[in-house]
């Protein structure tokens, strides 16, 4: 041993109360032996603390050995720990299972355990801690503080033994680590009354590796009030800055699908998983805190949902805080009423996984909404991007008041897949690049102004896919953008029950739609009113009409009765539907008088539908339809046999046939000019596509896909290119 080390050997069978209050016979000695010639735990931290300057050690005879009759009953708190010291009470299991302490400690009731005071580099080892009021209390600004391989609120043989809180560390009790990346330093947090763990104005504080709210089998639901609480204090300007709990796993992402690693469970709480909030009273929002990597709301093994009772993660108005991160940053979110919540400036939340565990399996998720971000008075808007939500009831994305940066999510099931209300001025949301399937309403429903949405893919809603409608029935909503003028901003908008776009309200609406396009929508591409075709004078967009198309020819289309000086966009169609646009042909303006004329820059084929909007300042109209002129007969000495030989289609491009990509990119063509394309991977529905064709955040597994050429004259290939393959685990 290192001769700045006076180490302390806890000898004898001291199991009773009796023992555990007999005090040092002769502090100083370099022994820690009672009157009665044991030596007992008050004793050994009596002469740790007598020997000031050196690092001491405290360990357990080798008879503790995890057994119940291994519990120290104490009648009064341990005398406070002023010196630096490592209290080991040891791991009785090692290799041959699972790790527990050996050693514990039961009571006071109504005070508190051990007492950490204006003491730096304590470390407390492979105890169970039960019946206190704290646990573990280290105030006095002592750093470096270190808890592992502890099992707060459960005694030796896993029954329940709560305290009323498990550890807390008071202001400037910084860079303190509970837990650990190894299985032999993981802390189990269970059955206490409050928080299992209270972080109050401590900075850089690390929590690896825990179990909250579970029994030691990272199973079995044993709840704390909250588990993990971090807060800065509303007096004395104590911030907690810079805490982390869990452990990102890097850019390539953790291999493991259960809670190892760093990876905290904290689940099972009466009230919220992780709370940032608090309470009032001395406790204020913490900043700068990141949450990374854990399982919340689930087991250890991430297969069963073990819920808290009401927020999986409260920010509530916590600066700067980051849930999730990069690749590799994920939270497993399962349960609860809300996954996470907020009212915060800065407010990131990145690549977590909400209703889905580490294996791409379906978990129980939040009852009401996935993640919610309440902004207002924010001066930095919340950042939303890339994570997975599923929900089987309630909100995926929901949003209210100053706008949020909603961009890359996917979201599926759920009553709506994003909703916004409440006026979000001076700063609208931006809803960019989301995947949206399978709600039951609306994949996006709009009630506040000045939003963007564009490039998402919006699919399968039970009703309009897209909705903008007044707040409450009475606030307008206007100033909102579907679309924009470039390819990638076109919405995807397919298959959804109801209309593809639905305004409903007043004249007041003033919402801008551009390009967009999808198929297969139960009603009208662009319904102004919810009431089916045609718009009354009063009604949204300042009861804007749509335009008349007065000539489709092969080469371009004009019109009249629009506006003057207006934005004119025509669109080409694939079938008859009113629910469906193919793809933009261009756009133009129209005169002083409200006419228009529009060139293309390719022929179209004769008989192809199009379609016509108009957008003014106060926004845009309903489409209007119209057919292109039959193609010319050509002179007899010139006619041709009618074309009836189906192109070849080709796969020039793909990935590779095994890999751990989960994007995959195709480049394909036709033997024909002019041809257009479906494409269909695995069991999804065939798709019209254009080449390069990408899909993201693909599942492991086998994949197939699938792409058809059809050229100008119609003609089909019978027979699709196809290429498979397979991504790893």
């Amino acid at each position: 041993m290192p001769a700045r080390y006076a180490r302390h050997r806890l000898g004898g069978d001291v199991r009773s109360q009796q023992h555990g209050r007999r005090a040092d016979a002769v502090p100083g000695t370099g022994g820690c032996l009672t009157a009665g010639l044991k030596c007992t735990l008050r004793a050994a931290i009596e002469e740790s603390n007598f020997s000031t300057g050196t690092r001491d050690e405290i360990d357990f005879a080798a008879s503790f050995d995890g057994q119940l009759a291994d519990t120290i009953a104490l009648g009064g708190s341990l005398p406070t720990i002023k010196d630096p010291v490592s209290i080991l009470g040891g791991d009785c299991f090692g290799e041959d299972g699972p790790d527990k302490p050996c050693a514990g400690v039961d009571g006071p009731s109504g005070s508190n355990a051990f007492n950490v005071e204006n003491t730096n580099e304590v470390v407390i080892d492979g105890l169970a801690i039960t019946g206190a009021q704290t646990a573990i209390n280290v105030t006095g600004s002592s750093e470096e503080f270190v808890a592992r391989l502890d099992w707060i609120g459960v005694k030796l043989d896993g029954s329940a033994g709560g305290n009323t809180t498990g550890i807390f560390l008071d202001p400037d009790s910084d860079l303190a680590v509970v837990g650990g990346l190894e299985a032999s330093e993981r802390n189990v947090f269970a059955n206490n009354a409050g928080d299992g763990l209270d972080v109050l104005g401590a900075d850089e504080v690390e929590v690896l590796g825990n179990y909250f709210g579970v029994d030691p089998d990272g199973t079995t639901m044993a709840s704390n009030g909250k588990d993990v609480e971090v807060n800065s204090t509303s007096v004395g300007g104590f911030t907690a800055s810079g805490d982390v709990i869990g452990r990102s796993m890097g850019p390539s992402g953790a291999a493991s699908t259960v809670c190892d690693e760093g990876c905290n469970v904290i689940s099972g709480a009466s009230s919220n998983g992780v709370d940032l909030q608090g309470d009032g009273g001395q406790e204020a929002p913490s900043v700068s805190t990141i949450v990374e990597g854990n399982f919340i709301g689930l087991d250890a093994a991430g297969t069963t949902t073990v819920a808290n009772g009401s927020f999986d993660v409260n920010v509530g108005h916590a600066k700067e805080a980051v849930i999730g991160g990069l690749a590799g940053a994920a939270n497993f979110i399962a349960g609860g009423q809300y996954g996470i919540y907020s009212e915060a400036d800065g407010l990131q939340v990145a690549n977590n996984s909400i209703g889905r565990n580490a294996a791409g399996a379906t978990v129980t998720p939040p009852s009401a909404v996935g993640i919610f971000a309440f902004c207002l008075g924010v001066t930095e808007p919340a950042t939303i991007a890339g994570n997975l939500i599923r929900m089987t009831g309630g909100i995926g994305i929901e949003h209210r008041f100053v706008g949020a940066q909603i961009v890359s999510n996917r979201i599926e099931g759920g009553e709506y897949g994003i909703k916004t209300y409440a006026s979000n001025a001076p700063e609208g949301g931006e809803m960019e690049g989301n995947e949206i399937e399978g709600a039951a309403v609306n994949g996006i429903l709009i009630e506040n102004e000045n939003n963007r949405i564009v490039g998402n893919t919006i699919e399968e809603s039970g009703q309009a896919g897209i909705r903008i409608q007044e707040n409450g029935g009475v606030i307008p909503a206007p100033g909102n953008l579907i679309g924009g003028d470039e390819a990638a901003e076109e919405n995807t908008i397919a298959n959804n029950g109801g209309d593809a776009i639905e305004i409903v309200g007043d004249e007041n609406s003033d919402e801008q739609i551009k390009r967009n396009r999808g198929a297969g929508n139960g009603g009208l591409f662009i319904d102004l009113g919810g009431n089916g075709e045609g718009n009354s004078e009063s009604g949204p967009n300042d009861g804007i009409q749509a335009p008349k198309i007065d000539s489709a020819k092969l080469t371009g289309a004009s019109g009249s009765g629009a506006l003057p000086e207006v934005t004119i966009r025509v669109f080409r169609k694939a079938t008859s539907s009113t629910g469906e646009i193919e793809s933009f042909l261009g756009l133009t303006e129209s005169d002083e008088k409200g006419n228009w004329e529009l060139s293309y820059t390719a022929k179209i084929p004769g008989g192809t539908r199009i379609a016509a909007t108009q957008s003014a300042f106060e926004g845009t109209s309903e489409l209007a339809f119209a057919t292109t002129e039959p193609e010319p007969k050509k002179p007899a000495e010139e006619t041709k046999e009618k074309d009836t030989s189906p192109p070849q289609t080709k796969i020039a491009k793909g990935p590779k046939a095994k890999s751990h990509v989960t994007t995959a990119k195709f480049k394909f063509s036709s033997s024909e000019a002019g041809s257009t394309f479906q494409c269909k991977l695995d069991r999804k529905p065939v798709k019209p596509c254009k080449s390069p064709k990408t899909y993201k955040k693909l599942k492991p597994g086998k994949h197939v896909f699938k792409v058809w050429a059809t050229d100008a004259a119609g003609n089909k290939d019978p027979t699709p290119a196809k290429r498979k393959f397979k991504i790893l685990g």
